[in-house]
């Protein structure tokens, strides 16, 4: 088979656990200052944004800014969740992630924060922490 229906058949099917997987491992937090996140834990809509805060959250995507903050606040007004990331120029990134995947998320806040979508496929070598 030629690369060419390799790669066709490589996009059309996709696993999206593998493409979350592939998202968070592009996560960093360079050029962050801070993320608010704010959430209503009833909410029907609210399994992105926790996914997102779980992947911020994790110790390898936090070494890559340990001076960025992590702030959530916990609501209760029925309203979909959002967050706002506050760049180190002063640009303000709004993220409504009501009817949005986590992959998504993610996908979109690595392309506008300047990183790849997608970190690279394999195995890594373990990292000391």
């Amino acid at each position: 088979m030629c690369q060419m229906w390799q790669k066709i058949r490589y996009g059309v099917r996709w696993n999206p656990a593998e493409r979350l997987a592939l998202a968070t491992r592009a996560l960093n937090l360079q050029k962050v200052k801070n993320i608010d996140i704010s959430l209503d834990p009833l909410h029907h809509d609210n399994l992105s944004i926790r996914t997102f805060w779980h992947s911020v959250m994790t110790p390898k995507v936090r070494m890559t800014n340990p001076n960025a903050r992590i702030k959530a606040n916990v609501r209760n007004d029925r309203k979909p969740p959002f967050f706002v990331a506050t760049l180190d120029d002063g640009h303000q990134l709004q993220f409504n992630t009501g009817n949005m995947t986590a992959m998504d998320v993610i996908m979109t806040f690595n392309r506008l924060t300047g990183n790849p979508e997608l970190g690279k496929a394999g195995t890594r070598p373990r990292a000391k922490l």
